[in-house]
């Protein structure tokens, strides 16, 4: 009976360590929701240059393979011009400012389910750019980029002809995918650990 009761308040002593653990002051809170916003603005700079930098970079590909007779190039690019603006209009609203006198429990909750939309649109955006490669490859665009580079070396050209440059980028996005889905994982850690729910 004694062994029961001094088990029970072990239990006890336990759950109510644990209860204080898992709550955060609004101090913490606050500092977090800084911390966020601070890290998000150079983020959101970086995604729009790169952004536009694709952009550029199709226009000019696209430019490029227009002279070409084969519409697999051209169809696979049109496809990542549009995939990249999208991209560029889903960033137009700028990073999320955080208000003066605003909560910041609120600011964070909405922070976090903008990254968390925002992840997922990158998975997403990796797996709609795999038909624009296979176009790209099919119409054999690195032989002709490598030929365009002054490549003349026949076995470079017949790497770049077979399968292998679609198997280096399937790798690569492969491990993209995994890496924002990693990335996802965190942020619903974040999401618990704050005690928001996820929706």
């Amino acid at each position: 009976m004694h062994e029961d009761n001094r088990e029970q308040s072990h239990e006890e002593l336990w759950k109510s360590q644990e209860e204080e653990s898992m709550q955060m002051s609004t101090e913490e809170v606050c500092a977090m929701a800084r911390r966020w916003e601070r890290k998000n603005v150079p983020v959101y700079w970086v995604l729009l240059g790169l952004t536009v930098l694709f952009v550029a970079a199709d226009l000019r590909g696209l430019r490029f393979f227009v002279n070409f007779p084969s519409p697999w190039l051209v169809a696979g690019n049109v496809w990542m011009l549009a995939l990249c603006c999208y991209v560029g209009w889903t960033l137009r609203r700028g990073p999320l400012k955080m208000a003066p006198a605003g909560p910041c429990l609120a600011f964070l909750r909405r922070g976090y389910e903008v990254q968390r939309w925002a992840l997922l649109g990158v998975r997403r955006g990796v797996v709609l750019f795999a038909p624009a490669i296979v176009a790209l490859w099919w119409g054999g665009g690195p032989v002709l980029a490598a030929k365009n580079l002054g490549v003349q070396s026949t076995r470079v050209l017949r790497l770049l002809a077979g399968p292998t440059p679609l198997i280096v980028l399937a790798v690569m996005l492969s491990c993209i995918w995994l890496a924002f889905w990693k990335e996802g994982r965190k942020l619903d850690r974040e999401i618990e650990k704050l005690g928001i729910e996820a929706r």
